[in-house]
């Protein structure tokens, strides 16, 4: 059954968000056709031409973000809107239970913000295509620093990479679980239950970024006195809990608090 809502909802957020990748992968090819018409012309050196090149290299990056972000908020308002409104009552009626769902709305989201991430990969190659040589040495030097890096801590610790695998599969669903749960705990209210939740989702952010500037000296100090291996190991530790409490309160709200009437 998760299977069937996951084909739904992601044919619901890709059925939108296919306009955005387009959008995307479109203004990658002109802008860099526009890059070479400025690079290319007596006025490539000029401040105007200059100008022009800093506008169309921003307006791309804004362009990535953009995807990026309809994704994101592609699968939230699945979330919100087949739960919390009126389609609420059709959702909640089918024979599916509150893990099922969640787990359909989690994964179409997450599929849907790779996809994303990979349209935007593949933006940056078109977007780069026929760079001249020394534009495309100072993205080696600078890519090339951080492969390096990368791959000396590779080869001197290899738990390393294992770590950041689990990290990264804990860190994918949390902002969509912890939104799933604000959402959710909203739906308590009576009324204003949007603004509500945004105001708890602030309150949440702050708190978080307080308790992460707290945490950081410590951490500091555990890496250097004990093992950066711990370090890692507690910040997993603790974004698995968040991700696992937020899933749980969100699965209590819709079995037992959802209310669609009020």
């Amino acid at each position: 059954m998760v299977g069937k809502i996951l084909k739904h909802e992601l044919y619901a957020i890709f059925r939108v968000l296919v306009f955005f990748a387009v959008a995307v992968v479109v203004f990658s090819a002109a802008g860099r056709i526009l890059l070479a018409v400025l690079l290319g012309s007596d006025s490539g050196e000029s401040g105007m031409a200059g100008i022009l090149l800093f506008l169309v290299v921003m307006f791309y990056i804004f362009s990535i973000s953009a995807l990026i972000f309809a994704a994101y908020a592609l699968g939230i308002n699945r979330f919100y809107k087949t739960l919390f409104t009126g389609e609420g009552y059709m959702t909640l009626s089918l024979p599916v239970t509150p893990v099922q769902l969640i787990w359909g709305k989690l994964l179409s989201s997450i599929i849907a913000v790779v996809a994303a991430t990979a349209v935007s990969a593949v933006s940056v190659v078109i977007f780069m295509v026929g760079w001249n040589a020394s534009a495309m040495q100072m993205l080696y030097d600078a890519f090339g620093v951080i492969g390096n890096q990368i791959a000396a801590v590779v080869g001197s610790d290899p738990w390393a990479v294992a770590e950041s695998v689990v990290n990264i599969i804990v860190t994918a669903p949390m902002i969509l679980l912890v939104i799933f749960a604000v959402i959710s705990v909203g739906q308590l209210f009576t009324s204003h239950r949007r603004a509500i939740a945004f105001v708890i989702f602030i309150g949440i952010y702050i708190a978080y970024s307080i308790i992460s500037s707290l945490l950081m000296p410590v951490f500091a100090d555990l890496a250097e006195s004990v093992s950066m291996h711990l370090v890692s190991w507690i910040q997993i530790a603790i974004k698995a809990a968040i991700d696992v409490g937020c899933f749980f309160l969100v699965k209590y709200i819709i079995k037992n608090k959802v209310n669609l009437i009020a």
